[in-house]
């Protein structure tokens, strides 16, 4: 009765399992086809960018682009050139191509010096005006405080005289107290219209607009500014209310031989006298305040490059332009459009490189401000003036026709480095909300974006006969980024290569924020473009599927063969004795297969409904297909098994020799416990290695957006499967100890009879369990370390954790062994008495 009821009771679990593993072996590869398919149209669909394939002079790669497969979002911090105009034309007339733009930087010019003005004030004024401009961190003084005086005088033909610094002679006024900004600079930027309205889909036709200019001696050169370009630069403004009486007034006048009678003010001295002017100023400084008011400009977000504007401050001193202005109320102001005289050429960032740290350093400060300076700066001259001609070079200046504009914050899985349009935030690591940007200086460590389009047929005039600095290629007739794509656009990378280009394959990139150390500011985190995401991606997903269909396919054909191997080894008795009772071989082959039948066909045909109704929910045949595939290998697996064991001759048992009665005792039950160390090795390593190589592609993956993207539509997949995964090897290693201790059974209740209580029998088996479970863990851990160490390089940093896993899996064995032991101590010692009475 009692092998009866045991032979019943292992049916019914190898039943329950093998139903466990045709559900989860059919979902998992129902599961990894759907992923397969949704990682591919995911990389075809957002993989590709504007552009395929990034053309730029030979050896333009900078060492942190070789180092890191990278490109830099603006790439043409730079703007050295070295493509010709015929190239890029020969490059933009072949057949595949569909787009080939070219970029040309042409320098930091600065913009159009314009004034802008503060309210009139009816007394006697002392402004002071100081700069300030900002990286979006620390703050820096610009240049010079200005000084002005502004006082009502009737003897003046106008009702104000005026006392200032010699630059704003002619510029500060009393009815109209102006200033001038200090000097910015801004990327200009040559552009072909039509192959950028092709690339960007915006109509740059404004810069082909023709103008003969107001000055035959000079070029007239149309531009787009950038529309909200955020200039950074504020006022200070002190305004002073002093005592200055009218016999004050025609004291000064006296002293330093001022005539008013003949319409001569304060400010022909600076002309005449520049020492009577320098101690008239001192003069000055030393008049009592009697009020102060204290007014702060942001002009950020006021003033756009290029255009020809001034801008007027308001009573309560808020800043309106010409366009804002009320009906009525008298405007003056002052514009300089020629102003490219002179502009500036940087070199590149100079990264450094310590183990994985990405750092930057200073190279020097600007003397007036103080603020740093990461890039060589150069100042080239354009032409040179005496008066209002032309004296040397060619004249120009820039005629602002328009604005352009660039979505800052638009998120694409895909990148594609434009090299004039990229203002992707940089910002603090510490601090998300901390952004960083280019001073109103030249030389910060980030690339200025474009601030001025210009036509690329001005580009040789500006530069040289070489003035292009890279072209952006789309390949004609692709809609997608997969296979074929990629092939094509290599084969057509392989040529540029060859022509002498150096080439990017751009489609399958995506964005990356890189964390590099700046000296001065600390870590930031900055926006980069990764070459061949999409196909990083797609080999961290294959790894990936290969090594959890592996240790599935592992876990369950351990589970099936070490199952089928103990049924036939049990039943190798029975069938014997049935033949000495005369039954022939045929009749013990159909038991034989009537028990197979009952054992594969019970849990084939519950989890065929299952799948049947769920593909019938979910309008999928592949469930249905998979579990097919999953019973098909099972039933092969069992006929090797059979046919291996008929090839086995009976083994022999053979105690230990020495050591304590722990391990004779694991010694002499070894064919019993090799299923459970088996299965306890296997959950090690699934534990280890597998949570290490997930960790690793998931950390490589998820450097980009699209990576980003793709690994959150497949943390589903992954949580799935990994829950099916150490489900089935917790259960089938829960059901080897279950087989271990009840074919022990006889043992336990031997042990219980003559007087060990439950105490002693849970120390005797559990040290056998810590034994050979330790010996496992530990072989589980050594083959999970030397496969990563060989397959995937460093892991001394991760050692730590292992060793905690490992420690924490062998806890978790010693639990399960208690609780499977508890369960069966419990039914063996009640079934011992009752078959006592």
């Amino acid at each position: 009765m009692k092998i009866t009821l045991s032979k019943k009771r292992k049916i019914m679990q190898l039943i329950f399992l093998l139903f466990i593993i045709f559900i989860l072996l059919s979902c998992s590869m129902f599961s990894l086809n759907s992923a397969n398919k949704t990682i591919q149209q995911d990389i075809y669909d957002f993989s590709r960018g504007d552009y395929d394939i990034l053309l730029r002079p030979r050896n333009s790669q900078t060492p942190i682009e070789k180092k890191l497969g990278l490109v830099e979002e603006n790439y043409l911090g730079v703007g050295d050139g070295g493509i010709s105009i015929e190239q890029w034309e020969s490059v933009k007339n072949r057949e595949d191509v569909e787009v080939a733009a070219p970029v040309a930087a042409i320098g930091l010019y600065t913009a159009s010096a314009i004034n802008y003005s503060l309210p009139e004030r009816g007394d006697s004024v002392r402004y002071t005006v100081k700069y300030s401009t900002t990286d979006g961190v620390n703050t820096y003084d610009l240049g010079e405080t200005y000084t002005a005086y502004s006082f009502l005088d009737p003897n003046r033909f106008s009702d104000y005289s005026t006392i200032t610094d010699d630059s704003l002679v002619n510029v500060f006024w009393g009815e109209y107290p102006s200033f001038l900004f200090p000097l910015t600079y801004h990327q200009v930027v040559a552009i072909d219209v039509e192959e950028e309205k092709k690339l960007t889909g915006e109509d740059y036709s404004k810069l082909e607009v023709s103008s003969s200019g107001l000055n035959p001696d000079f070029d007239e050169i149309p531009i787009l500014g950038l529309k909200d370009a955020n200039v950074p630069l504020k006022a200070s403004i002190k305004i002073e209310n002093i005592d200055l009486s009218e016999d004050d007034i025609r004291e000064l006048k006296h002293k330093y031989k001022i005539d008013s009678d003949n319409g001569v003010g304060f400010e022909a001295l600076s002309y005449r006298d520049k020492e009577l002017h320098t101690q008239l100023m001192k003069e000055m400084a030393e008049k009592t305040s009697i009020s102060t008011e204290i007014y702060e400009l942001d002009f950020s977000k006021a003033i756009s490059p290029f255009y020809d504007n001034y801008l007027y401050a308001d009573k309560d001193y808020h800043l309106l332009n010409y366009e804002e202005h009320p009906t009525g109320e008298e405007m003056w102001g002052t514009i300089d459009s020629g102003s490219q005289k002179t502009y500036y050429s940087v070199g590149p960032v100079n990264y450094q490189f310590s183990g994985n740290e990405i750092s930057i350093k200073q190279i020097g400060k600007d003397e007036k401000s103080d603020i740093p300076l990461y890039r060589d700066i150069q100042k080239e001259i354009n032409f040179v003036t005496e008066g209002p001609n032309v004296i040397e070079g060619e004249g120009l200046y820039f005629k602002h026709v328009g604005y352009f504009e660039v979505d800052q914050h638009e998120e694409e899985l895909a990148a594609s480095p434009l090299g004039i349009y990229g203002i992707h935030p940089t910002y603090l690591a510490k601090d998300k909300e901390t952004l960083l940007q280019p001073t109103s200086l030249p030389g910060s460590f980030i690339t200025t974006p474009a601030h001025g389009l210009i036509s690329i047929n001005w580009a040789e005039r500006l530069k040289t006969d070489t003035p292009i600095d890279a072209i952006r290629v789309r390949v004609a007739d692709i809609s997608g980024y997969d296979k074929s794509a990629a092939d094509k656009i290599k084969n057509m990378a392989a040529e540029f290569e060859s022509e002498g280009f150096t080439v990017d394959i751009v489609a399958g990139a995506s964005n990356q924020s890189l964390t590099i150390n700046v000296e001065g500011i600390g870590e930031v985190i900055q926006p980069w473009t990764t070459l061949g995401a999409a196909d990083t991606i797609l080999k961290s997903w294959d790894i990936s599927k290969i090594i959890l269909v592996t240790f599935f396919m592992m876990v369950s054909l351990v589970y099936i063969i070490f199952s089928f191997s103990n049924l036939i080894k049990s039943r190798r008795n029975d069938e014997l004795l049935l033949m000495s009772f005369g039954w022939k071989k045929e009749h013990i082959k159909r038991l034989r297969f009537n028990e197979w039948s009952l054992i594969l066909g019970s849990p084939f045909m519950l989890a065929f409904i299952m799948m049947l109704v769920a593909s019938f929910i979910m309008k999928e045949t592949l469930l249905i297909i998979s579990l097919v595939i999953v019973f098909i290998i099972v039933c092969l697996s069992m006929f090797l098994i059979e046919k291996v064991h008929k090839l086995n001759v009976k083994q022999e048992y053979s105690p230990a020799r020495n050591g304590t009665i722990t391990w004779k005792n694991t010694w002499y039950y070894r064919s019993h416990i090799t299923f459970s160390m088996f299965q306890t090795c296997i959950m090690t390593i699934v534990s280890i290695f597998l949570t290490l190589v997930m960790v690793l592609q998931e950390k490589q993956t998820t450097q980009t957006t699209l990576g980003i993207y793709v690994h959150g539509q497949m943390e589903w997949f992954y949580s799935v499967l990994l829950i099916f995964l150490y489900s089935l090897t917790i259960l089938t290693l829960i059901e080897s100890l279950l087989s271990l201790w009840q074919q022990r059974s006889d043992e336990i209740n031997t042990f219980h009879h003559i007087g060990w209580n439950k105490k002693q029998l849970y120390s005797f088996y559990l040290k056998e369990v810590a034994l050979w479970s330790g010996i496992s863990v530990f072989i589980g851990v050594l083959i999970s370390v030397i496969s990563y160490q060989i397959l995937f390089g460093r892991i001394e940093d991760s050692l730590i954790w292992v060793g905690g896993i490992a420690v924490m899996l062998f806890t978790i064995i010693l639990l399960v062994s208690l609780f499977v032991l508890s369960n069966v101590l419990h039914k063996s010692i009640n079934l011992g008495y009752k078959k006592v009475r």
